[in-house]
């Protein structure tokens, strides 16, 4: 019977400790040991085991090897031991050829070995909170690379050029990674990429190459030390969702973000230093802002933003004609505003609420609106 199995779920067994040997399984494709909490070692035989195609020991916490012969899995697609106590993994220049997708978040791997770059099927690499301090260059050599998922590698420092080779990568998520400080120039060369995440690292500044991102979606960059953004950001007409709250050090956008023409989401809360707005986006449908300066830019215009926060604006003393298709209006820590000029015409306001605003609160156009019209507070 063993020799025609080909899946085998052991999940959640609490009381295995060791795999048993499986030379007889034959013809086994999918082996499953998730929360085997207890588990301590597999059989050496699971090396034997030509026809496995998928491995998911995750959440096996005393696991702290893998057998060497997990390299001779020529057909393995898939091998998960995240959350285990693995401390590397045995890939040799022409192992594990056919693999797809490889999870090691959460484990205990220091550094990622240059023969990673054999691993030329790979499509997923997740690698969260790993205490890893750079990419292995070898990381260029895998072609069909589409994510990297490495949150949360507080001790990442390093990024190499050599990512610029990853012509199919289309999400590249480094939330976290609070060591990193710097993007290679090369990232302008990821043709593919769709989704940018840069929050809570260290960078001051975004490469002028990122304007050659010409499929790029999503941009966050907020907890960041950026001072400005690059004027080549304008080149990005795809973009959709730009995320720049708590950018603290922020100054200045440039005013070519006009352009932006597929833009929908933008955040700007707490990001204490900018100036002033530019002319922005047409196609926002939300919009999210702390500046410093006196007045904003004309928002009438903005035909298809839905909801409009304006917080901890201390110096804005006015607020242009507003939009007439808005469903949400919030206000909050603008001192010296004192007005609204057009909110009686806002037909569709469903969600209005001002705080920390006295004399905006007090204000007549204010007072009026929230007598005639049935607000929905939030």
């Amino acid at each position: 019977m063993a020799t025609e199995l080909k899946v085998l779920n052991l999940a959640n067994c609490l009381s295995l400790k060791r795999t048993p040997d499986l030379s007889t399984f034959k013809r086994l494709e999918i082996l499953n040991l998730e929360n085997c909490w207890n588990l301590e070692e597999l059989h050496p035989s699971i090396g034997d085991i030509k026809t496995l195609v998928s491995l998911d020991a995750s959440r096996c916490w005393k696991l702290n090897k893998l057998p060497e012969g997990i390299g001779r899995m020529a057909e393995l697609t898939r091998l998960v031991i995240q959350e285990t106590g693995i401390q590397d993994i045995p890939i040799s220049s022409d192992s594990l050829m056919k693999l797809e997708c490889l999870s090691l978040s959460h484990c205990k791997i220091s550094q990622l070995p240059e023969s990673m770059g054999s691993l030329v099927s790979l499509t997923q690499l997740h690698i969260r909170d790993l205490a890893i301090e750079e990419l292995p260059k070898s990381i260029g050599a895998m072609k069909e690379l589409k994510v990297i998922l490495a949150n949360q590698c507080k001790k990442l420092a390093h990024i190499p050029s050599s990512i610029g080779n990853l012509a199919s990568l289309q999400s590249l998520s480094l939330h976290g990674c609070s060591s990193l400080t710097e993007i290679p120039d090369s990232i302008g060369n990821l043709a593919s990429l769709i989704e940018f995440v840069l929050g809570w690292t260290s960078i001051t500044k975004l490469p002028e190459s990122i304007g050659n991102l010409q499929n790029l979606r999503i941009l966050y960059i907020f907890g960041t030390d950026i001072t400005e953004l690059p004027d080549a950001i304008g080149m990005l007409a795809k973009l959709q969702e730009l995320e720049a709250l708590v950018c603290k050090n922020l100054e200045r956008l440039p005013n070519n973000i006009c352009k932006l023409i597929s833009l929908e989401k933008l955040n700007l809360h707490h990001c204490a230093k900018l100036r002033e707005l530019p002319e922005l986006p047409s196609g926002l449908t939300v919009l999210n802002v702390t500046c410093q300066g006196q007045s904003l830019p004309r928002l009438s215009q903005l035909t298809r933003l839905n909801k409009l926060a304006l917080h901890y604006c201390h110096r804005l003393e006015c607020v242009p004609e507003l939009p007439i298709g808005l469903s949400g209006l919030f206000i909050s820590f603008c001192g010296k505003l004192k007005a609204l000029t057009n909110l009686s015409d806002l037909k569709h306001l469903r969600y209005f609420q001002i705080s920390e605003c006295p004399s905006l609160e007090q204000s007549l156009d204010v007072l009026n609106f929230r007598r005639t019209q049935k607000t929905e507070l939030a």
